[in-house]
This record gives structure tokens, C-alpha cells and sequence, in this order.
């Protein structure tokens, strides 16, 4: 038995080292291409390690040519803008379904998991129609709301497991003290489902922070609101494929992304497999 048992364990190990690899592969390759010289990426046979280093593509992306830095806060604006927008709405729909007794409270939550799996990329031109009739083209809020759309089916999915399995005796204790629904979520709700929150505002924050389409869209190429993804295609195709701008442009984007999610993994985890909905 435990012959079998540790051949059990060797072979995921074998197997999660695979996958680690084959995933991971891409961004090692990225981050070895954004010190090489410019130029040099084209090189064959291949470079598996520049011969002489240089931190000049991080100067020339962090310039004054390119101003990512500007890039990175519109992208800081709309990401944060969205996760709380989304998570509002998120919550008040998770609390709707979770603790109001209407007829059609779990459909809701099944279409709007539907919602959820309509590609983004196909609602592109009716948001830009509806962007250009509202007059916010060109502006942080035409991508700030639909992003906040877009994060809202998963969010309540997540949120309303929370809800579910929070007892309905302590919220009949807060009614009792004369708490209405607003102070009961705040006070009671969202405290209680603060893991669940937490993933969902991390996962709506990574899907907003990386939306290109749309953000190429909407934004018009106008610099000021240009958000990171939309910058980082710029250092290609303004200056006939540098791809070593491009892969120090990424490394820049991904270093806070990649600190958040290790700061806060365990969060993350807990957050999406610690309940599930209860029907």
C-alpha cells in the first residue's frame, strides 16, 4: 500500500511539474528576451541567454518616448473602478438570491453564469454604439463600466456561496435590533463573506487589468486614457516590432500582479473552495 501510494505521489509530482513548466515557460522566455539587445531576439541560431545584458529596454520603456507609468495608473483607475463597482452590484445580487424567497432567485443565478460565458469580444460594437451615445469614449468610464459587467456572473457566483451558508438566525438577531437590509449586508453580510469578496475583487481586478479589446475600442488612441495592454502593443507597432520593448513593457506590467497574488494566495484560495451554494 504504500509502494502504491508513492508512486501515486511521484507521478502527480511529474505531472505538476509538467504542467508548471509548459505554463511558466512562456513568461521565462519573455523575461530573458527583455534583457536581451535590441535586435538580438532575431538572432539564429537562438539565444537561450543574452551574451550581454542590458536594462536599456526597461529605460526605453520606462521613458519619457513611452511613459508606461502613465499607462499604469489609467490602468489602476479602471481595474480599481470596476472591482468596486462590479463587487456592489455583485453583492447586493448574491444577498437578493441568497436570502430573499422569490420564485426564480436560483434561474437568476444560473442565466446570469450564462451572461458570464458570452465572449466579451462579441458585445464590443453595441458598448462602443452605446459608449459614443453616452459621450464617454475616450474616457476611464468606458471601460470601467463595462468591465464591472463583465466581472459581475462569477462575483455573485462566488459571493452568493457565502451568503448561502451564513445562518439565518444571526441576521434575524440584527432585524430584532432594528438593522434594515443595507446595514445587515455591510454590518453582518460581507464581514462574515469577507474571504469570498476578497477572491472575487482579486479576480475581477486581474480580468480587468489585462482586457485589451476593448480597451484598444473605446479608448480611440488617446494616450491619456490608454491603459496598459493598449501601451504594450503601441511598442510594437509604432516602431516595426521591438520585441524587446514589448517583453520589458510585460515584465514591468506583471511584477505588481505577480506580488499580489503571492502576498495574498492563501486569501485567493480559500476564498473560491472554502463553501459552495446550497440549493
Amino acid at each position: 500500500m504504500s509502494t502504491r501510494k508513492n508512486k501515486h505521489t511521484v507521478i502527480s509530482l511529474i505531472i505538476l511539474l509538467a504542467v508548471s513548466l509548459w505554463c511558466l515557460s512562456p513568461f521565462v522566455w519573455m523575461g530573458i528576451t527583455s534583457f536581451k539587445p535590441q535586435g538580438t531576439e532575431f538572432r539564429i541560431p537562438v539565444e537561450y541567454w543574452p551574451q550581454e545584458p542590458t536594462l536599456e529596454n526597461y529605460r526605453t520603456v520606462l521613458g519619457p518616448r513611452f511613459a508606461i507609468h502613465r499607462s499604469l495608473v489609467n490602468s489602476i483607475i479602471v481595474a480599481s473602478g470596476a472591482l468596486i463597482l462590479g463587487l456592489a452590484m455583485s453583492t447586493a445580487a448574491a444577498y437578493a438570491i441568497s436570502r430573499l424567497r422569490f420564485r426564480y432567485r436560483y434561474p437568476a443565478l444560473l442565466f446570469t453564469q450564462v451572461g458570464g460565458m458570452v465572449p466579451p469580444i462579441i458585445v464590443i460594437a453595441p458598448i462602443f454604439v452605446m459608449m459614443r451615445a453616452a459621450g464617454l469614449l475616450s474616457t476611464h468610464w468606458a471601460m470601467i463600466l463595462p468591465n464591472a459587467a463583465f466581472d459581475i456572473p462569477l462575483s455573485t457566483w462566488l459571493i452568493t456561496s457565502y451568503f448561502t451558508n451564513i445562518p439565518f438566525e444571526i441576521e434575524e438577531a440584527a432585524v430584532l435590533d432594528g438593522a434594515g437590509p443595507v446595514r445587515r449586508i455591510i454590518s453582518i453580510m460581507v464581514p462574515a463573506a469577507a474571504p469570498g469578496i476578497f477572491s472575487a475583487g482579486i479576480l475581477a481586478f486581474l480580468g480587468t487589468w489585462g482586457e485589451f479589446m476593448l480597451a484598444m475600442t473605446v479608448s480611440l488612441g488617446q494616450r491619456s486614457v490608454e491603459t496598459v495592454p493598449v501601451t504594450i502593443l503601441s511598442l510594437s507597432r509604432m516602431f516595426e516590432l521591438q520585441w524587446t520593448w514589448v517583453a520589458a513593457g510585460t515584465v514591468i506590467t506583471l511584477i505588481p500582479l505577480t506580488a499580489g497574488v503571492l502576498i495574498f494566495q492563501r486569501v485567493i484560495v480559500s476564498g473560491l473552495t472554502a463553501s459552495a451554494v446550497k440549493h
